[in-house]
């Protein structure tokens, strides 16, 4: 049995590099592009979750009208209401940086701050 078996060494660090700098840039960038989109630093994990409920009170937009805004502009999300609650999505940070910066420069341009395409 101990032929069959194999192990693996790693650092212990689970977010270095790109994906905690892809937390990061996502944190600031919602809080200085998206009025009324709030978002936590995650910890352990590289999903993030917005709460867009002042977001869609404001604009009068429903969540779903957000995340098919999203997705028509090449951006996919999930629906985060499973997860966290009734004005939620789920975004996966764990891509190459200047995607998520791609994905964020989207959403600013076609659906928090410009025109619904």
């Amino acid at each position: 049995l101990r032929r069959s078996l194999g192990m693996v060494l790693q650092d212990t660090h689970l977010f270095t590099g790109t994906v905690a700098d892809n937390i990061r840039y996502a944190c600031d960038f919602i809080a200085a592009h998206f009025p009324g989109v709030q978002v936590m630093q995650p910890q352990g994990t590289y999903m993030l979750f917005l709460d867009c409920e002042e977001y869609c009170r404001r604009s009068g937009r429903t969540l779903d009208e957000v995340k098919k805004a999203g997705y028509e502009v090449g951006v996919v999300w999930q629906d985060g209401r499973p997860f966290h609650g009734a004005h939620h999505i789920r975004m996966n940070l764990a891509l190459p940086h200047s995607r998520v910066q791609e994905a964020f420069e989207r959403l600013d341009k076609y659906v928090f701050n410009g025109e619904w395409v």
